[in-house]
């Protein structure tokens, strides 16, 4: 045979590109695939357990340094009302001692507007409730009542002051609501 009918039957009559000859050994060949699929499916699910273990890590570390935040957080409020507490304890000592009601109402409006004071710088705020119109999101109706001298829907007595913080509802105001005809 000469070197063009070698090239003749590799690329056929027509010049077309025939296959190359499939090796003599396609078991051989297959077994090394099978194994190499193997070896690299056993290689990904081990890299899939080291990084689910490495999330699950992450993710009880997160929580640990949020405890750790929140238990910081916790305690900065709590020194700050400590002082607050030893001035009730005060203002009952005092009491007890003088019996004088108007100091000891203003010892306790001094209390209250130092805890207001620690409230507010963590963000809480009170909310204004009297004279508004009712606001299911932020009041909570404990009674309705008809009333001609105010306008309808609107929260004529506050049982219990309402509270946010950040915008998010702590504690709604528990109100009295007037049910009239009058519109304004």
């Amino acid at each position: 045979m000469t070197g063009n009918e070698a090239d003749d039957l590799k690329t056929g009559e027509a010049g077309e590109e025939k296959p190359e000859a499939v090796t003599e050994e396609p078991e051989r060949d297959l077994a090394e695939l099978l194994e190499e699929a193997r070896r690299e499916s056993r290689e990904n699910y081990e890299r899939f357990l080291r990084a689910r273990a490495d999330l699950e890590n992450a993710q009880k570390r997160w929580q640990r340094e949020r405890e750790e935040i929140l238990a910081v957080a916790a305690r900065h409020l709590v020194e700050r009302l400590l002082p607050i507490i030893d001035d009730f304890s005060r203002a009952l000592a005092a009491a007890d001692e003088s019996r004088d009601f108007d100091t000891l109402r203003a010892g306790v409006a001094m209390i209250e507007q130092k805890l207001a004071e620690v409230l507010r710088a963590e963000g809480v705020e009170p909310i204004e409730a009297l004279h508004q119109p009712f606001d299911p999101h932020w009041h909570e109706a404990l009674m309705v009542e008809e009333d001609d001298t105010a306008a309808d829907n609107t929260v004529v007595e506050v049982y219990q002051k309402g509270y946010k913080m950040g915008g998010r509802l702590l504690r709604p105001s528990l109100v009295r609501v007037a049910r009239s005809g009058r519109q304004e």
